[in-house]
């Protein structure tokens, strides 16, 4: 599976969990590009039952589509340290693996979280003249304070969601990425230091400039579709960001949509009744696959929870921005230090 402009390779990390999640954007995928010779899906496998296996490759049969299954290594076994696990490094630890576990035939893939919908062709994406970046990925608005606070970086520094990359890896493995990124882990754990925001932390501080920043179309997340241009800045307060142009011409003509968590948004797209604006799109994909008859997801949530959630909404959304970004930048990075001192 050498590059070629028609030969779409994509992986998904989904545990049993999120496998109707991520059937949904695999099928978003196939509906939305139909023209191409051939799309090559790769699902790490975090405990996926046979029963839902079986499913996405029935779905998969019906579009004339590939889909292989690859078991999430145990990463004590992987990186030969018991410190090493999925608690300490995340469901989706796979990423930083991508390199070693994905068939070595395959030279370029792209790699999408479960809950995200592939709204049109892939094909200016896939065909990105990379320049010999290992990785490209949309700026995620992580802002300034959030930057230095939290992840310890630049207020300028690159800082791309992992929840879309592109990846080239006949790079990766030349450059051994996968060594780079143990090596880096490693020499957090040695200083007692925990992974806050796991391997979008990782790839984001080794990768660093090497990171080739795609337009926000490639992975519209949901706060750019709550929030205003205006009110997305005064939140996150970025030091640099897209123009609002860029924004509204992706949320207008978006690719790709990450359908992420956000305090604002009472429930995630997935559950029953949910509040996300692009729920009639899940609703029209999930109509799709073989999880079409079954229940909407419900999650119960805590009484902290709920009530969280209202206060948010019981407030002005202009006075929510301004208290959730003094949350976010001088609150939650307290919490993450005692976390790591701990």
């Amino acid at each position: 599976m050498n590059f070629q402009s028609d030969v779409v390779n994509v992986t998904y990390c989904s545990s049993d969990l999120f496998s109707e999640v991520c059937a949904v954007s695999i099928v978003s995928l196939f509906e939305n590009n139909k023209h191409l010779r051939e799309i090559n899906v790769f699902v790490v496998d975090d405990s996926i039952t046979e029963k839902n296996k079986k499913r996405i490759l029935d779905m998969a049969t019906q579009y004339k589509r590939n889909v292989t299954f690859i078991s999430l290594p145990n990463p004590a076994e992987f990186y030969n340290d018991d410190r090493f696990t999925i608690k300490s490094l995340g469901h989706t630890y796979a990423r930083m693996i991508l390199g070693d576990i994905i068939p070595p035939e395959v030279e370029r893939i792209i790699s999408l979280d479960s809950d995200t919908m592939v709204l049109g062709k892939v094909d200016e994406l896939w065909n990105t003249d990379m320049k010999d970046h290992p990785i490209a990925g949309v700026d995620d608005c992580m802002g300034q304070v959030a930057l230095v606070k939290t992840q310890h970086l630049k207020a300028d520094s690159i800082h791309c969601n992992a929840g879309m990359y592109l990846i080239d890896l006949s790079v990766w493995r030349k450059e051994n990425w996968t060594e780079q990124f143990h090596q880096y882990i490693g020499g957090l754990f040695d200083k007692h230091i925990s992974l806050g925001g796991y391997e979008e932390e990782v790839i984001t501080k080794v990768v660093g400039e090497r990171m080739m920043v795609l337009p926000p179309k490639f992975n519209l997340m949901t706060l750019e579709q709550v929030l205003s241009y205006k009110e997305l800045i005064r939140f996150r307060q970025p030091m640099k960001y897209y123009t609002e142009s860029q924004i509204e011409e992706a949320k207008k003509y978006p690719v790709i949509t990450h359908t992420t968590n956000f305090f604002y948004i009472r429930k995630r797209i997935f559950e029953d009744g949910s509040d996300h604006p692009m729920r009639p799109q899940y609703e029209k994909y999930r109509a799709l696959t073989p999880w079409k008859d079954d229940p909407a997801m419900t999650v119960v949530p805590t009484i902290k929870q709920r009530l969280q959630k209202d206060v948010w909404h019981m407030m002005p959304k202009s006075v929510a921005i301004i208290i959730g970004s003094f949350v976010r930048n001088e609150i939650r990075p307290r919490l993450n230090k005692k976390r790591d001192d701990e």
